[in-house]
């Protein structure tokens, strides 16, 4: 398809023309400058000011992980532009569309101005609304909080988030308010399998500069040390679209790149090698190069004897480690105290095989992997061995059958991951199933069998940290909140019930900031029709009116990112970034901090919340931990950016599990577990065939989106979304000059399940399940697999003809990962018969 209203993005000339002027000029469109200098010939980041301007350095934060640093132009109290500002690392100096249309999203008519309640006697999601004073919405919200914690106790309130917006001001204010008021939060779910699937077996990294690598990997720019990168799932030229250069820097420097992928994506269009692959599958073709690695004695057993459990032997009863004392021999006590439960540590070493006997493995210089030994009865065997058997189970054979790729396709692969060092980019596609968590444990396991971790160019996973913080008593200041933690995903059975851990949980309020759940959360069903009528009272702080918002009692408008100032904690950067405040907020809006502030006076608490947006920084930050550190917020106000791990990002990349050292109890890789911990307690308690299963990697099919399902007869099509370049979740959705280029939901079919159903293209369709419905225009794509669709998320439901995608999906999740299943969904599509006006 082509022209200016192509869902692909078609342009013709003039109306290219008319979009570029746009980016340059949004002043002169929507900010109301008198004049603007032309733009220079020979731009750079970091330009000077002209005259009547002045520039401010701002932080585009939705979450895409790059969190790039901007200029924000400003004349007259407006803002003109933004433009490229400069990271302190010059590899990270990258700005895309997203970036340079804020203007259109600061001065979009459609944002919210004011504070808005339901009208009284509508139904939520009818769209009316009455605009009141802050006073009266502030009055009312207290008064609700007040007789809702009387009624139902105080935990019946609820604060609900996720990463519309990762600041530190925001979070710590909310954070205090929701501690003080002993209110629950709902905690989000999404991409939890990888996070999950990581954390299992390789631990969690905690930098000596309070940093925390939830989505663990070498770092981006380390890629290039690699003789081939391996991207699992991650469209990266659209997704993050900041990284795409660095993977070709490393292309041009020698590195191959392979790309394993259902769809044709624009990055597997680059590539030396796109293996197709049959969704929910990974985790098998995983093992089946395991299985390869074996057949070709390829495996390091140098790093499984010395960095991983290889050697520890297993007790066949209780499936447990063999430790000292299982000899007879107490465990010794060390003096050291345990920092969570305050009991003292005691020492009791794992016991490993030296020449058939059980020596501590701190005595073993190279223990066996293989063996058996006779505990007074209790046959044990080596972990490794445990492996082994799983891996022997799974031939490439096999694996080709159900995963659809050609055996040689897989030998082939094979051979590409034996020849370290390989970098590893998993992305989260592969997680979006049930059985999600597992590719991940079974990726790091295939790194770790060939001893490709802790090594510049050798990695598994993605990079995603978050600052831990510093003044962290700030957001308790009485202790911790004494409500309940509900994951998101189980919210609807937790209000179906009425119990969660093992006590009553009446859940009556919710209170939803940086998030829009209704949308970018599996299920809206479980929202609109259980969770959201079980509530008493809705508040949705937000610039917008997403299809959270909609559903609200109260709708309270929030400042934009540049119209106050804010420390960005998170990224792929892993940095703190000084955001400034460049205008003051327009129409009514307010920070949060001040919403909260505000709030707290007339809920009785004002004596907690005396601060400023600006001094609730300084207390996070200024603290004797944060001036040691060089992190206060004047090293922020003049550094603008501060590394919160070691190293260089140019010269000295971070590389996950530095030589072999990993953050689990054993200080290894634990591809075996003893006893596998759920991610977030939940409504569902696992069985022992599940706790048996996630002691190891393991195949099994996904939930639902799978031939063998049931379902797949009336369903025959697996239902997947793909991250847009012109949204980041449900951001963006809005953005006058992104709509111009993508102005409408669609959805990407195969011509052969297109014309097998009447369908043409460009036509619109109906995707449709038992759960819901979902209009979108049919786009041709020979990119697309056959027996999928493929759609890019965050359009709202008001932008659908009819429905929404997140309606064909469900709360289903696995036990241990608690991971909504976004690509879990079995559907079939047909000609929309409804009106195309």
């Amino acid at each position: 398809m082509s022209g200016a209203n192509s869902p692909q993005g078609g342009l013709t000339r003039r109306s290219f023309l008319k979009t570029t002027a746009a980016v340059a000029g949004a002043a002169t469109v929507v900010g109301g400058a008198s004049s603007l200098t032309a733009l220079a010939e020979n731009y750079s980041a970091g330009q000077v000011e002209a005259q009547g301007e002045q520039i401010f350095r701002g932080v585009c934060r939705p979450n895409c992980f790059g969190f790039c640093h901007i200029n924000v132009h400003v004349r007259d109290g407006r803002v003109t532009k933004t433009s490229r500002a400069e990271y302190n690392e010059e590899c990270y100096n990258r700005i895309c569309q997203r970036g340079l249309s804020h203007v259109h999203r600061i001065y979009d008519p459609e944002r919210v101005q004011y504070p808005m309640r339901r009208a009284e006697g509508t139904e939520r999601g009818a769209g009316e609304w009455e605009r009141i004073s802050w006073d009266e919405a502030l009055t009312e919200i207290a008064d609700k909080i007040k007789s809702i914690q009387s009624e139902y106790g105080e935990g019946s309130v609820a604060f609900l988030t996720a990463s519309g917006n990762q600041a530190s001001g925001i979070t710590s204010a909310y954070g205090r308010l929701q501690a003080l008021l002993n209110a629950s939060s709902i905690g989000p779910c999404l991409d939890m399998g990888s996070y999950y699937g990581m954390q299992a077996v390789a631990g969690l990294y905690i930098s000596p500069l309070m940093g925390l690598q939830m989505w663990e990997g070498n770092e981006p720019t380390d890629a290039k040390n690699a003789k081939t990168i391996v991207v699992w799932g991650a469209n990266i030229t659209d997704a993050q679209v900041q990284n795409w250069h660095l993977v070709k820097e490393a292309m041009q420097n020698g590195t191959k790149l392979v790309v394993i992928d259902p769809v044709f994506t624009q990055i597997a269009s680059k590539a030396d090698k796109w293996i197709p692959i049959r969704p929910g599958s990974d985790t098998l073709l995983k093992y089946a190069l395991m299985n390869i690695v074996l057949e070709k004695e390829a495996q390091d057993i140098e790093f499984l004897q010395q960095h991983t459990v290889a050697p520890f032997l297993v007790r066949s009863d209780t499936g447990m480690f063999v430790r000292r004392s299982d000899t007879g021999v107490e465990p010794t006590a060390t003096g050291e105290m345990n920092p969570t439960t305050g009991e003292e540590i005691m020492l009791d070493p794992y016991m490993v095989l030296v020449d058939g006997e059980l020596v501590e493995v701190t005595e073993a210089l190279t223990p066996a992997i293989e063996g058996t030994y006779d505990l007074d009865g209790v046959a044990c065997r080596t972990a490794y061995e445990l492996l082994k058997e799983e891996i022997l189970s799974h031939s490439p054979e096999e694996a080709s059958k159900l995963t659809e790729i050609p055996v040689e396709d897989i030998y082939e692969l094979a051979d590409i991951c034996m020849d370290t060092p390989v970098y590893h980019y998993e992305g989260y596609g592969p997680q979006a199933y049930n059985n999600g968590a597992h590719t991940t444990m079974a990726g790091l396991t295939l790194c770790a069998l060939l001893g490709n971790l802790g090594k510049p160019g050798a990695s598994y996973g993605a990079f995603w940290g978050v600052h831990m913080g510093l003044g962290s008593t700030y957001t308790a200041p009485n202790g911790p909140s004494t409500g309940f933690s509900i994951p998101s995903v189980d919210l609807k059975n937790v209000v179906e019930k009425g119990q969660f851990a093992g006590k009553k949980a009446d859940i009556k309020m919710l209170w939803m900031y940086s998030a829009n759940p209704l949308n970018t959360h599996t299920d809206t069903h479980a929202w609109t029709d259980v969770i959201i009528p079980a509530m008493e009272y809705v508040v949705v702080a937000d610039s917008a009116l997403t299809d959270s918002a909609r559903y609200a009692d109260m709708v309270l408008p929030i400042a934009q990112w540049f119209e106050l100032e804010e420390v960005a904690n998170a990224g792929q950067c892993s940095s703190l970034h000084y955001n400034e405040k460049a205008i003051e907020p327009l129409y009514e809006s307010k920070p949060d901090t001040q919403i909260v502030t505000e709030l707290a006076e007339k809920l009785g608490l004002g004596q907690y919340f005396t601060l400023s947006n600006e001094e609730i920084l300084e207390e996070v930050y200024n603290t004797e931990l944060g001036t040691a550190l060089g992190m206060s917020m004047n090293d922020l106000r003049e550094k603008k950016q501060i590394r919160f791990i070691p190293g260089d990002a140019e010269t000295d990349p971070h590389i996950a599990y530095k030589d072999g050292a990993f953050g689990t109890a054993s200080g290894r890789f634990e591809f075996y577990r003893e006893m596998p911990t759920v991610r977030a307690a939940t409504t569902k308690t696992p069985t022992p065939e599940e706790i048996d299963r996630d002691r190891m990697a393991h195949w099994f099919p996904p939930l639902e989106a799978w031939p063998e399902n049931e379902l797949y007869s009336k369903y025959p099509l697996v239902l997947m979304s793909e991250r847009p370049r012109y949204r980041v979740h449900s951001q963006w959705f809005n953005t006058p000059l992104l709509r111009e280029i993508d102005p409408e939901p669609f959805v990407k079919i195969n011509p052969v399940d297109a014309e097998a159903r009447g369908i043409t293209d460009g036509s619109y369709v109906e995707c449709f399940n038992d759960r819901g419905t979902a209009v979108a225009k049919a786009v041709f794509s020979e990119a697309i697999r056959p027996g999928t669709l493929l759609y890019p998320k965050g359009w709202q439901l008001n932008q659908h003809k009819a429905g929404g995608w997140s309606l064909l999906s469900s709360t289903e999740f696995d036990v241990f990962a608690v991971n909504n299943n976004f690509m879990d969904v079995l559907c079939d599509v047909r000609v929309w018969e409804g009106s195309d006006e």
